[in-house]
């Protein structure tokens, strides 16, 4: 039994992992979708590699967070298409602030950052004021536009900067708050990440359980219909049935079905009917194919405890003959007359079992 057991579990192996390389191809796609900002998601769990940190050269797409304390003009403010408004600011950069770059915050934010520039100004001035102020930035750092770069270089231009010194001291990047690469919505990178994260998982966690074997705990309770003593006998009734396809398999005493993720086996004494089922697919109007399965409901049951297994077009007919010919208790075939009894009078349909001569027909959908 043991080694039958090893069988079912590598058929359920072989099963499960076309899925979860389904399910980690799909988690990539939702990764590759926002490419460049993926990473940035992961750095912004870690807080985010301070500004002042980063070398000018390695500016370009990085996930900066800078606590500005200082800032020295707003030098152009922007309005999208849906009415929200920007703000850009000058800030210092570097650890002794000798240079200058740019943030780009909400309006909400715009109010503390002038508050702030006009204590920058003051102390600049030898006032007596502390830059004790911090508003909290945190975001994507990318290459200024055209017009972001003309109206940055202007305000340089208009506080009498060379352009020697423009291109020594202005840095070309804008820091822009709470958002990722590509200008990527916060909430849509968490989402579709989330759902690549949930969906590789969810993979990987059906790869392990078939490792495991945890797949095999309803064939384990079919089984366990015929008690302890008759393992010997489900070996050789497995080992001896008659092969359908790949996954279908029709013993003396079970029906086998290996070809999904959970193997099953269907104790014959407990069908009483069966028929084939043809499941007509269109597209756009167009007839693309049809699907065949075997549908069988049991003796003792209720009316939805139906079971099916799918089956290839050029066995149909075979199985169903063999159905016939060699389990004279079970009805094959399926008529309207036969549902109505199956469904309503349950011990007249059972009474049909030996004596019912019904040919194997097909039902479409």
């Amino acid at each position: 039994m043991e080694e039958l057991l090893k069988q079912l579990k590598k058929k359920s192996i072989k099963n499960v992992l076309p899925v979860t390389i389904v399910l980690t191809i799909a988690a990539v796609v939702l990764f590759m979708i926002n490419f460049a900002a993926v990473p940035q998601l992961f750095s912004m769990f870690s807080g985010g590699t301070n500004l002042d940190d980063i070398p000018r050269t390695q500016l370009f797409n990085t996930f900066a967070s800078s606590e500005i304390s200082a800032v020295y003009d707003c030098f152009a403010e922007y309005e999208d298409s849906d009415g929200k408004i920007y703000d850009y600011y000058i800030i210092p950069y570097g650890e002794d602030w000798e240079n200058y770059i740019a943030v780009r915050v909400k309006e909400s934010k715009a109010s503390e950052l002038d508050s702030i520039c006009d204590d920058t100004w003051a102390y600049l001035m030898g006032d007596d004021v502390s830059l004790d102020r911090i508003v909290s930035v945190k975001g994507n750092v990318r290459l200024m536009d055209y017009d972001e770069s003309k109206y940055f270089k202007e305000w340089f231009q208009d506080m009498e900067f060379s352009d020697a010194e423009i291109d020594e001291y202005a840095v070309n990047y804008v820091l822009v708050d709470e958002r990722f690469a590509d200008d990527i919505s916060p909430l849509r990178l968490y989402l579709m990440c989330g759902a690549g994260v949930i969906v590789f998982l969810i993979g990987i966690w059906m790869l392990i359980k078939a490792c495991l074997g945890i797949y095999l705990k309803n064939i384990k309770k079919d089984f366990a219909q015929l008690g302890a003593y008759a393992e010997g006998q489900i070996v050789s009734d497995y080992e001896n049935a008659r092969v359908f396809g790949k996954g279908i398999r029709v013993g003396r005493l079970f029906t086998y079905n290996t070809a999904s993720t959970s193997p099953r086996a269907y104790l014959n004494n407990n069908i009483a009917w069966l028929y084939q089922h043809r499941t007509k697919h269109y597209t756009n109007g167009l007839y693309t194919g049809s699907n065949y399965s075997i549908v069988f409901y049991p003796v003792n049951g209720d009316d939805k405890a139906a079971e099916s297994f799918d089956i290839k077009k050029k066995e149909k007919e075979t199985i169903l003959e063999y159905y016939a010919n060699n389990f004279p208790h079970i009805v094959v075939g399926f008529s309207e007359e036969l549902r109505n009894l199956y469904h309503r009078d349950r011990n007249a349909f059972l009474a049909l079992r030996y004596t019912q001569t019904q040919p194997p027909q097909i039902i479409e959908s």
